[in-house]
């Protein structure tokens, strides 16, 4: 049996990622029901982009605008800023026809080109939603991820990034955001963060085992601005993992009743996005039916098993490398099949040394012009079909990736 230790730590990490009923909510289970739900790939195409050319699910953020609406003007990269007023409906006649007029209100700089009008075509802007309703957006992709990093942050905003990685689109939204903290489970990952781009913030954090670091944190930036939370914990995470992070996250966040609630969610996640058939969103990719929709993919899926065992592998190999039995509790059948699993696979790289030497020696005889014995010139044809498998493996690879 493991040792205590480690049973109380798993019992902890399992209370702290239940599904608890929510704080003075009354929703239930289901975290940022309040929200309303957008899916941009159910949402229509438009018009946007450096290029101005049609994006798919870029149809809740593109044309027609109306007057005094708040856009976000395309600079041709991800890091320049700037956000406008639109002043006028579009201009049906005259020098500019087919633009909006537009005030400045946040500049890339210092501010001194705010109050500037100009005139801009639609496909150049984008529209940048109101704090009210709060929104959720559900996405695949890394290009819109970013898309909408650039183009719904703006100076009055402070953002918190789970699952920062290297910290490229942390850098990203620093460069339209009052603030950015980003957090990471990985410490590698937070190390190179930090080591790319030493000027951003970055935290090692399992907040799930640390929710009062959280509160500090979303305390922190809520003294900045107005809150906001860019999730991507990996886009080919399984949908009940990535419910099971903002279910916590959710939790930590309104355990409290003196934090701010976040104003908007962005999240990546292949599998949830997957999810919003027809029957789930309208026309215009907002969800109809949150909870019944959270029901779907927070659903754990039934496994195989051969999945369950190699979960419970990871789980045994998890529990050891964090509390290792003493060689006194490893009963002598134990020890004699990790002692045969051991010699089996020295045994095999000794086999593998050998035939790899034996195929560098025929390919220098035959490189050198040498008369290949019988057992070279067995060793010389295995050489060849091994390089033709492995030549045919990735040329299938390739096919396969494009």
């Amino acid at each position: 049996a493991p040792p205590s230790a480690c049973i109380q730590r798993l019992h902890r990490i399992a209370s702290l990622f239940a599904m608890a009923p929510l704080a003075g909510d009354g929703t239930g289970t289901v975290p940022f029901v309040r929200f309303r739900w957008h899916c941009l790939d159910r949402c229509d195409s438009g018009r946007g982009g450096r290029g101005g050319g049609e994006i798919g699910g870029w149809g809740l953020f593109c044309e027609p605008f109306q007057a005094h609406e708040t856009v976000a003007l395309e600079q041709k990269s991800n890091l320049r800023h700037c956000h406008a007023r639109v002043l006028t409906d579009l201009i049906g006649e005259g020098e500019h026809e087919g633009c909006h007029q537009v005030e400045i209100t946040e500049d890339d700089g210092d501010g001194s080109g705010n109050g500037k009008v100009l005139y801009t075509r639609p496909q150049k802007m984008a529209r940048v939603l109101p704090d009210e309703p709060s929104r959720a957006i559900l996405m695949t992709d890394t290009t819109n991820f970013r898309r909408v990093a650039k183009t719904q942050v703006s100076r009055k905003d402070a953002i918190l990034e789970v699952g920062c990685a290297f910290g490229d689109c942390t850098r990203i939204l620093s460069c339209h955001a009052a603030h950015v903290i980003g957090v990471d489970v990985a410490k590698e990952l937070v190390s190179e963060s930090r080591r790319r781009h030493p000027n951003l913030s970055f935290q090692w954090l399992d907040f799930a085992e640390e929710p009062d670091r959280l509160k500090d944190i979303w305390r922190q930036l809520c003294s900045m601005g107005r809150p906001k939370i860019f999730l991507d914990i990996g886009g080919d995470r399984a949908s009940p993992d990535v419910c099971k992070v903002l279910t916590s996250l959710w939790n930590i966040l309104t355990s409290d009743p003196t934090l701010v609630r976040p104003t908007m969610l962005v999240v990546k996640a292949r599998t949830m996005a997957a999810a919003c058939t027809e029957g789930v969103c309208d026309p215009q990719g907002v969800i109809l039916d949150v909870p019944k929709f959270w029901a779907s993919v927070s659903e754990q899926p039934i496994k195989s098993r051969a999945q369950q065992k190699k979960h419970r592998n990871r789980a045994r190999k998890a529990m050891w490398a964090e509390c290792p039995p003493d060689e006194e509790e490893i009963s002598a059948e134990e020890r004699f099949w990790r002692d045969a699993k051991e010699k089996a696979a020295q045994i095999r790289r000794r086999i593998v040394v050998r035939q790899v030497q034996q195929y560098v020696s025929a390919w220098h005889g035959a490189a050198n012009g040498e008369e290949a014995s019988n057992d070279d010139g067995s060793c010389w044809s295995e050489l060849l079909n091994w390089f033709l498998r492995l030549t045919w493996q990735r040329l299938s690879s390739l096919k396969d990736a494009r």
